[in-house]
């Protein structure tokens, strides 16, 4: 499993045709991102290796002797939601099926060895960088990229991101920050604190002052703030019932 900052990931490659198995182990073993290889050339063998050792990343062959690619993957799953997946087969048949447990990728054979080893990459870094704002978020920060670097906010200290056209601002204790994402980036790197009240805004409920509402919506205030939130009527019914 990644433990640690730097890229390493663990590889899980099930393929029953011995060849290809050996091809792709050397294509892994040559990638700087990969520590560990675990091979199988049966769903089954797969299954017990995932229930075993965790890898990051599975590789799976879809037409497998036994289980098939795709029920190996559903098992993953159940027992790791976040581990990554691409499929590797000669039946382009099988790719409607197989996005049932959206997989990173789809790779018909004969592979493109460039592709291949671009997907593992990608694989690897993203589950790198969902661990790192894993462990942000319980230590509280909140990465923002700024032209100067990375800065890294302290989330005790934001009130509320507002979207406005095209451009974000984070209204935080210290100032207003700019940045270019987008309310649905910025969630995936907020805490239970966090409540999104309107398509446009998304408070620090621990921030909050008031809720007043006006008619077609709802108005809210901030502790020691003055600037303002619109929260719509189906969010504030939504926020009311889950605390009171």
């Amino acid at each position: 499993m990644l433990e640690r900052m730097g890229i390493m990931a663990s590889v899980l490659i099930c393929e029953d045709d011995k060849n290809a198995l050996g091809m792709f182990c050397k294509l892994l073993e040559a990638n700087p991102l990969i520590d560990e290889i675990y091979r199988a050339s049966t769903g089954h063998e797969a299954v017990s290796i995932i229930k075993e050792k965790s890898p990051d990343i599975l590789i799976l062959d879809i037409d497998l002797p036994d289980m098939d690619g795709i029920q190996v993957a559903k098992i993953a799953c159940e027992l790791r939601p976040e581990v990554a997946i691409a499929f590797v087969t000669g039946y382009p048949d099988f790719a409607a099926e197989s996005f049932i447990v959206h997989p990173y990728d789809y790779i018909i054979k004969p592979i493109d060895v460039e592709r291949f080893q671009d997907t593992v990459n990608k694989m690897a870094v993203k589950l790198e960088c969902d661990a790192l704002r894993s462990k942000l978020k319980l230590t509280g920060k909140f990465p923002l990229r700024v032209e100067e670097g990375i800065m890294f906010l302290n989330l005790d200290e934001v009130i509320f991101i507002e979207k406005n056209g095209k451009e974000t601002f984070i209204h935080t204790t210290n100032g207003i920050h700019k940045c270019a994402y987008s309310l649905k980036d910025l969630e995936i790197n907020l805490n239970e604190r966090f409540y999104r009240v309107h398509k446009s805004y998304i408070v620090n409920v621990t921030m909050i002052d008031l809720i007043q509402n006006m008619g077609d919506s709802y108005i809210i205030t901030f502790h020691n703030y003055d600037k303002t939130v619109l929260m719509s009527k189906n969010r504030f019914q939504l926020l009311k019932d889950r605390l009171i």
